[in-house]
C-alpha cells in the first residue's frame, strides 16, 4: 500500500502550488514524504484505511485521499509547526477527510 501511495505522491507533486516547498527539492520531497508517513501510520488511519475499503481500488477517491495527505504535509514548512497544528491523530481531522471524501462521491455520483 505505501509503494502506491509514494507512487501517487510524486504524481501529483507538479500539481500543487507549495509556497515554501519545492516540488523539485529532493529534500523537500522527504519533509512532505515523512508526514505522509506519520499519516499513514497513526492509529486512527489504520483504521479509517480498514474501514474505508474503497481505498487502494477506487482510483479517484483514493486520490482524493492523498491530496489531503498532501495538503496537510505542505500547509507548513517548519516541523513544529506542523506537529502542533496539524493534529493527524485526532478523530476531527479524520472527520475533515471523510467530509472531502463525501464531496468527491457526490460530485462523481460513483457511490
Amino acid at each position: 500500500m505505501k509503494k502506491k501511495a509514494h507512487k501517487i505522491v510524486d504524481r501529483f507533486y507538479k500539481f500543487f502550488e507549495m509556497n515554501v516547498f519545492d516540488a523539485e527539492n529532493i529534500k523537500h520531497k522527504k519533509i512532505v514524504q515523512n508526514r505522509i508517513n506519520k499519516m499513514m501510520q497513526t492509529e486512527l488511519m489504520n483504521k479509517w484505511l480498514k474501514e474505508n475499503n474503497w481505498f487502494n481500488t477506487d482510483v479517484i477517491l483514493t486520490e482524493e485521499a492523498i491530496k489531503f495527505l498532501i495538503d496537510c504535509a505542505v500547509s507548513f514548512f517548519d516541523e513544529k509547526e506542523f506537529e502542533d497544528k496539524i493534529n493527524y491523530n485526532s478523530q476531527e481531522w479524520l472527520e475533515a477527510l471523510d467530509l472531502r471524501i463525501s464531496k468527491v462521491k457526490k460530485k462523481t455520483s460513483v457511490y
